[in-house]
């Protein structure tokens, strides 16, 4: 049944992707659909950890998608569209299908690896610089490197000054990523072991 839930929030997932894809298309805004954004990339890890196990997709969730897709429904700042409702409806779907994911993957047995958090900050360095071309060359402010979400806490920073908001962004991300390092250490100790996905898909109370 876990396992089944689990592949049905897979394709919820990719549903919602489609839906705000596709409102973004039909207003002549597909640029904007680009997954650059650190949410947009956790949710496609989401989408492939709902059908198969892959450790470092679970380290990422757990380090900085999972509490990146919480802080994105705290303080929500879905992008402006001609049909706001369903635009903002797919987009609390799509972040809360990104926490939801990531634990039931932890329900099965799946562990993020404890000092991951180097590797994951490398591959959001990597996402940055994409970000950042991206921005310029489409008019686009992927991962918020051009300015802050409106109505969120980073328009207050942002008003300090650009380098300022830009180290700020980085600070944040590093304390979050280990911030959940320390918190996954606590929870689950020195357990390095592998996802324990296929086994449970091979156990008697599997369907």
């Amino acid at each position: 049944m876990a396992k089944r839930w689990r592949r049905r929030m897979g394709v919820m997932i990719l549903c919602s992707m489609a839906g705000t894809t596709l409102m973004l298309a039909l207003q002549g805004r597909i640029r904007e659909a680009v997954p650059l954004h650190l949410c947009s990339v956790s949710a496609l890890a989401a989408a492939v950890l709902a059908f198969s196990p892959v450790p470092f997709v679970v380290d990422f969730l757990w380090l900085l998608g999972m509490p990146g897709a919480v802080l994105a429904l705290v303080f929500p700042a879905p992008a402006v569209s001609r049909w706001q409702t369903a635009f903002t409806a797919c987009y609390v779907l799509t972040h809360a299908l990104i926490v939801l994911i990531g634990l039931s993957a932890l329900a099965m047995g799946e562990r993020p690896r404890v000092g991951r958090a180097p590797q994951v900050l490398l591959a959001l360095q990597a996402l940055a610089v994409s970000a950042f071309f991206a921005n310029r060359a489409l008019g686009t402010d992927f991962l918020f490197l051009a300015a802050p979400p409106a109505g969120t806490p980073l328009e207050g920073i942002y008003r300090l000054s650009y380098g300022v908001y830009i180290t700020f962004l980085q600070g944040m991300m590093a304390l979050l990523a280990w911030g959940m390092d320390a918190v996954g250490r606590r929870l689950f100790g020195g357990d390095d072991r592998p996802a324990d996905f296929f086994a449970i898909q091979n156990s008697p109370d599997a369907v």
